[in-house]
């Protein structure tokens, strides 16, 4: 059997990471309280709020679930009504959240595979006083990506507070607080930051910080209380306490961001624009059907229909046959699509093995493909890319 460490993971997540990022966890364990630790907290607070364009940033023990329920339970008060826009599994979780949180929930569900339009916000809107709109950027279930920034635009003209699950989009595709009008943006450390599982981040705008700062009725949650929260994450060096964070995954978290300005911002947007659509290409050149709305699919994971005939576990089983684990079907989907992460440092190499694999799978399956035709399809997408920026430059 492989050991894990000779596996590629192609799943949406949690992501592989780098040698760098796993050198840096293994360090000692140093006091939370500790100077050097809280400078090392200090910059990924700083480089954190830089990427996403926010006024706070807050990292936090825990997954992008808590980074939700965090973002409701300092934003929602009991008997807010909110609009909860979902087209899939992650995005409908908001409104559990909000209803645990005494809020009152307003469901707008737009079919599987489908985008959430501004048309349908603005429509929505005006059937109530909404203090707040909950969306997913990237449903990681359908692979599908909202338009959030115009979202953002017909938002802010309600007066709503906007929050953003932006898990399987932050670090690989554009995101911006303040100037998308997003208030609350929630994310995680595992997906497109490429570090290991185990931190929440919630990024402010002023308008949700300044709304925190006066509110008056007591948070529901202690722990994810951001007013405790925030002397720590204003300025580390005044060493305060309010819960243990996790050290190493702070120290990993900081490598992966030094991997991230590394590459470039930008370039890191690119490439994961660039491989994302030309695998959808090559799956498609395969046979498959995505499950994506076509100009809304995402960057960072693909969802696709299997063809008549195919069984999802075996499927899945002989792709792992070749070392490459990819994830099921959520929901509804499940048994009927299979999806492939392609975010964090993920590169050509790698999704040429992946789609290598799939059409492993399909012949051993009796499911009749031109062997290469996939990969062909992927190299001609990518190569065309290449050559129109060489051209781009040359101009």
């Amino acid at each position: 059997m492989v050991s894990m460490d000779d596996r590629l993971l192609l799943i949406p997540g949690p992501t592989m990471v780098s040698s760098r990022v796993l050198r840096a966890m293994s360090k000692q364990v140093d006091s939370h309280l500790h100077l050097e630790f809280n400078t090392v907290l200090k910059s990924v607070v700083d480089d954190l709020k830089k990427l996403s364009e926010s006024s706070e940033v807050f990292v936090i023990t825990g997954s992008g679930t808590l980074a939700q329920e965090i973002s409701i339970a300092n934003i929602i008060e009991p008997g807010d009504k909110v609009l909860c826009f979902t087209n899939g599994f992650f995005g409908g979780r908001f409104s559990e959240i909000v209803r645990r949180h005494g809020g009152k929930p307003k469901v707008f569900e737009a079919p599987l595979g489908s985008a959430i339009k501004p048309e349908d916000v603005k429509k929505a809107l005006k059937e109530d006083n909404f203090k707040a709109v909950t969306i997913a950027h990237i449903e990681t279930s359908t692979a599908v990506k909202s338009p959030i920034r115009e979202i953002g635009e017909v938002v802010a003209e309600s007066g709503a507070y906007y929050i953003v699950d932006a898990v399987c989009s932050f670090g690989g595709v554009e995101v911006r607080t303040e100037s998308w009008n997003i208030d609350v943006l929630c994310t995680c450390s595992q997906k497109c930051l490429a570090a290991p599982p185990g931190l929440a981040i919630i990024g402010l705008s002023r308008r949700a910080l300044e709304y925190l700062e006066r509110r008056e009725t007591p948070i529901s949650m202690f722990y994810g209380d951001l007013k405790g929260w925030l002397p720590i994450m204003r300025n580390p060096l005044d060493i305060k306490y309010w819960a243990t964070p996790p050290i190493n995954l702070i120290y990993a978290l900081r490598e992966a961001l030094n991997q991230i300005f590394d590459e470039g911002i930008e370039k890191r947007f690119e490439r994961h624009r660039i491989l994302g659509e030309a695998f959808r290409k090559s799956m498609e050149a395969l046979g498959f059907k995505l499950v994506a709305e076509r100009g809304y699919e995402a960057d960072t994971v693909t969802a696709l229909y299997y063809p008549e005939g195919i069984d999802d576990v075996k499927f899945r089983n002989l792709v792992a046959e070749r070392d490459i684990l990819i994830s099921p079907g959520f929901g509804p989907l499940r048994g009927k699509t299979f999806r492939v992460g392609h975010m964090g440092n993920i590169n050509p190499n790698d999704l040429i093995a992946a789609i290598s694999a799939i059409e492993y799978a399909l012949l051993k399956l009796g499911f009749k493909v031109e062997l290469g035709i996939g990969v062909k399809e992927f190299n001609e997408s990518i190569n065309n890319h290449y050559f129109t920026r060489q051209l781009n430059k040359k101009a």
